[in-house]
């Protein structure tokens, strides 16, 4: 079964609206494949739905982070590779998908993206990830 780390925009996304994100995050639940995540991809996402725009109250976003640590293989980022250049945020993505050995990065952004391959961690869109699924 794939392991897969899901970039913090592909979780927004999931989030607010009903597109190919959400059905790959709802994918995890049909057990298509292993969540893996980090305290800092979700402490990054809590981050972002606080925003206003957003217009979330904090016991929807408990609820979504409880939603995702309940479903994910959590893992302790140890690995401090910098490998994004243009944007060293991504690189906790790359981080978090090394030290759990995960097969595949999904993300909308496109730092990543141009990336393509990191040790042997393919990065794919959403929509490349539920073709493979």
């Amino acid at each position: 079964m794939y392991r897969v780390v899901l970039d913090t925009n592909v979780l927004i996304s999931a989030v607010i609206s009903n597109g190919k994100p959400r059905q790959l995050l709802n994918a995890v639940n049909d057990k298509k494949y292993v969540l893996v995540t980090s305290s800092e991809i979700l402490n990054e996402l809590a981050g972002v739905l606080r925003r206003p725009k957003f217009q979330m109250n904090e016991d929807e976003i408990m609820q979504i982070l409880f939603a995702l640590v309940s479903s994910s293989d959590i893992k302790i980022v140890k690995s401090k590779f910098k490998v994004v250049k243009e944007d060293p945020d991504d690189d906790v993505i790359i981080n978090t998908a090394y030290d759990g050995q995960a097969d595949y990065i999904v993300s909308g952004d496109g730092d990543l993206l141009r990336v393509k391959k990191f040790k042997n961690i393919q990065i794919v869109t959403a929509v490349e990830m539920l073709k493979m699924l």
